[in-house]
C-alpha cells in the first residue's frame, strides 16, 4: 500500500514540475508577461483585450506620438516597445498576429465601436518598426 503512495505522489509530483515549466509551446516563458497566452509565430489573429481605445487617441498616437511617420528605423520612436504604446494609448492591443512577410509581431487596435477603424502596429525585434491608419482621418 505504502509502495503504491509513493508512486502516485511521485507521478503527480512530476506532472506539477512539467506544468509548472520554463518555457511553452506558445513562445515565451510561463512569466514573460504573455497575459493573453497568444502564439507569437501564429499568423492567425488572435483576441487580446476587449476594452478599445477612442478614434480621437488612436489618431492622436498616429499623428503626435508616432510623428505622423509609418516607418521608424533611425527614429527617437523605432526605441518605443509594446509596452510604451500600450501606455499612451490606455489600453491593450485588440488583436495579435505574427507577420511572417515583415519577420514582425503586428498588434492592431480597434476603435471602440468601430472595427473597421484601427491602429496597426508592428515590432521586430520588440522595438517599433511600422504602422498604419484605417479609417482614423
Amino acid at each position: 500500500m505504502k509502495k503504491i503512495l509513493v508512486l502516485m505522489i511521485s507521478i503527480v509530483m512530476v506532472f506539477s514540475f512539467t506544468a509548472c515549466g520554463g518555457n511553452d509551446e506558445k513562445g515565451g516563458s510561463s512569466d514573460s508577461g504573455n497575459a493573453y497566452n497568444l502564439d507569437m509565430k501564429s499568423t492567425e489573429a488572435q483576441p487580446m483585450a476587449t476594452e478599445r481605445a477612442s478614434a480621437d487617441v488612436l489618431r492622436e498616437t498616429a499623428q503626435t506620438y508616432f510623428g505622423g511617420m509609418n516607418y521608424f528605423e533611425g527614429t527617437e520612436q523605432a526605441d518605443y516597445t509594446y509596452d510604451d504604446v500600450k501606455e499612451h494609448i490606455g489600453v491593450d492591443a485588440s488583436e495579435y498576429k505574427y507577420d511572417e512577410e515583415r519577420q514582425a509581431e503586428l498588434y492592431i487596435w480597434y476603435v471602440d465601436g468601430d472595427d473597421k477603424a484601427m491602429l496597426n502596429v508592428w515590432f521586430v525585434d520588440g522595438k517599433l518598426n511600422a504602422s498604419g491608419a484605417m479609417n482614423l482621418i
